[in-house]
């Protein structure tokens, strides 16, 4: 069994996602904090405590903000403390407790403004969903602070749903998935297997007909209060379901379909099921649908969910790069689901993914102080796309902040016999056995990695993921008794490790062009450039400059430049050709060929896009 480190194995991060967390810790968690006051969304459960009726404020799924928000600001708190933190922490806790109903029913939407409607919508209504940011929150708190606050909160939760709804009982499950994924999560850290099997159950029963979202659709409140809503789950005037991944069964899926956050979160859950299940049969129909999805309807940035309209996916290549959405949150679900199949796995190729989306789809979506934020995440910009502290849907910023205060789970796993390295995160980790794993590197900004293991003599074997992206790998390890096997992605390597061993590795960046598949309508005749495992970008402040009038001239290399991005990132340069201005005042004209000009320009990282204010930007260039 694979398993991802702790946070209460971390003893320090430094380096690159140390300069987040530290930036988390002063600044983004308490400026979140500021946004969920001045939006109601904290006073939302001081009215539910006070049995207030009808002053609710905000969209009827806010509750989950303030859940994830404090799950990140606990990972946050255990790695970089801070006193103020800590306060705010507390108060948040205190207003779910005193929220929540006798009954164990807890939704501040539905207590203050719509009291009749308890359990009435599973379909749009959010309640599970809520639910599972709160179980993952106290998760969090137990794990890392021994705090059973909120798992007693979270166990009379799950006993108002169980009262209706489970084997036997009533058929249901959650509109947007999330749910499963923390009970999981629960069973991980209680032990009570109740939790997991009721996550099976909506897992297996989800896509059967007849689904109760028909009848809850079908309901004359529910199409005047949801009208929006249900359109998204209907089909030449039926229900349909793909929206919400209930078109199907998971085992007989074999596209990813509908919205893709739903869809992220859903797979991630069905990849822990089978591996606590061993069902071979799931996790070959999760493999179907994460090829079709990485092999047609993926961003080269790991963005995933093409089109605003259901803030999903349409059809495979449709991959527009103005209009992308790419939510932020797709972004790290996509990553959870990768996790997740590599842990069930052990197969690095989930983990190519995971680094790409983490690198370049999720980081866009945050600046570099952790205090502004992008819902969507285009491929190009015509001045017209600026990061912004809060929004009214506001699940991205605080979802940022628990992805990144948990990152280590997501680049370093043990299992019985192995140490898993997917990425390496500078920093100190205590290991099992006693062993203590030290990584210095600037990853990702060079590849040169020095891994130093100190304590108890421990044999072991560990496992460094081989990254798609580079071409060659160089090892420097004299302690070393037996050369390396490669096995599913892995350098492997089989070495009592103690306080004299020491391996180095330099994991060769070189700049790659890249070009996407002919169907891809709006990459023909364009090319997009890496480095290392990181997408770039061109990007510009002024019309008359920007990178949609010029052309990529191949005729000279794309090369490291000598100047760096705004997080240290080396910076690419290009030479180009741009069409002479004529200075005409013409709209249009006859055509005629035109002088260009050659010159260069830089191309940044694509997460530091952005920086300055709105610009011209684009990944996929022009070229002769």
């Amino acid at each position: 069994m694979i398993r991802a480190i702790g946070l209460g194995q971390v003893r320090n991060i430094e380096g690159f996602w140390g300069n987040y967390l530290a930036q988390l810790s002063e600044r983004g968690i308490l400026s979140q904090w500021d946004q969920i006051v001045a939006t109601s969304r904290l006073e939302n459960f001081y009215r539910a405590a006070r049995g207030e009726f009808g002053t609710y404020e905000g969209l009827r799924f806010n509750d989950s903000d303030l859940y994830k928000w404090l799950e990140g600001a606990v990972y946050i708190q255990k790695l970089r403390p801070n006193a103020t933190v800590a306060k705010v922490i507390e108060t948040a806790i205190r207003a779910i407790i005193e929220a929540q109903a006798p009954d164990g029913y807890l939704n501040t939407y539905v207590q203050v403004n719509y009291p009749d409607w308890k359990w009435r919508n599973l379909c749009n209504m959010h309640e599970m969903y809520c639910f599972g940011h709160l179980f993952e929150a106290a998760v969090a708190l137990q794990e890392n602070f021994g705090d059973a606050r909120l798992i007693e909160v979270s166990r009379k939760a799950v006993a108002c749903i169980t009262a209706i709804y489970g084997p036997g009982k009533k058929v249901g499950f959650c509109g947007h998935p999330e749910i499963e994924i923390a009970l999981y999560r629960l069973t991980e850290v209680t032990g009570e297997l109740q939790f997991a099997e009721l996550a099976d159950w909506m897992i297996d029963v989800r896509g059967q007909r007849p689904s109760p979202f028909e009848a809850e659709i079908a309901d004359p409140t529910s199409e005047t209060l949801f009208r929006a809503a249900n359109a998204l789950s209907m089909k030449s005037g039926k229900y349909d379901g793909a929206y919400a991944q209930d078109d199907k069964p998971i085992r007989e899926q074999t596209q990813i379909v509908g919205h893709s956050v739903r869809a992220a979160y859903l797979y991630a859950a069905a990849a822990m099921s089978a591996s606590r299940r061993q069902d071979v049969g799931l996790m070959g129909s999760l493999t179907t649908i994460w090829e079709n999805l990485t092999e047609k309807r993926m961003y080269i940035t790991g963005g995933i969910g093409s089109t605003g309209d259901n803030e999903g996916f349409s059809d495979d290549y449709d991959l527009p790069n103005l209009n992308a959405y790419a939510e932020t949150c797709a972004g790290i679900a996509l990553a959870m689901w990768g996790r997740r199949m590599f842990e069930g796995s052990g197969s690095a190729e989930y983990l190519d993914v995971l680094e790409r989306v983490t690198l370049n789809g999720v980081l866009s979506g945050v600046s570099l102080d952790t205090t502004l934020y992008y819902y969507d995440n285009p491929l190009e910009s015509r001045n017209n796309h600026e990061r912004e502290p809060w929004f009214l849907c506001a699940c991205c910023p605080p979802n940022v902040a628990r992805f990144v205060g948990s990152i280590v789970q997501y680049a370093i796993w043990e299992s019985d016999d192995t140490i898993f390295l997917g990425m390496p995160i500078a920093g100190e980790f205590e290991l099992s056995n006693g062993l203590v794993l030290k990584i210095e590197t600037k990853y990702p900004l060079d590849g040169r990695v020095s891994i130093t293991f100190s304590g108890k003599p421990t044999q072991k074997k560990l496992a460094i993921r081989i990254p798609d992206w580079s071409d060659e790998i160089n090892v420097d390890f004299p302690n070393a008794t037996e050369g390396a096997e490669y096995e599913n992605g892995f350098m492997v390597f089989n070495h009592k490790w103690s306080a004299v061993t020491n391996l180095k590795l330099d994991l060769e960046m070189t700049v790659k062009l890249h070009r996407s598949h002919q169907l891809v309508l709006d990459n023909a005749g364009r090319l997009s450039v890496s480095y290392g495992p990181s997408i770039y970008c061109a990007e510009d402040w002024k019309v008359e400059s920007a990178p949609q009038l010029c052309v990529i001239d191949l005729g000279e290399e794309v090369r490291p430049s000598q100047k760096t991005g705004l997080d240290g990132s080396l910076l690419l340069q290009a030479s180009i050709l741009r069409d002479k201005a004529t200075h005409t005042e013409a709209l249009y004209e006859d055509f005629a060929d035109a002088d260009t000009v050659a010159s260069t320009i830089n191309l940044i990282p694509y997460r530091l896009w952005n920086g300055k204010g709105k610009s011209y930007m684009q990944v996929w260039l022009r070229h002769n």
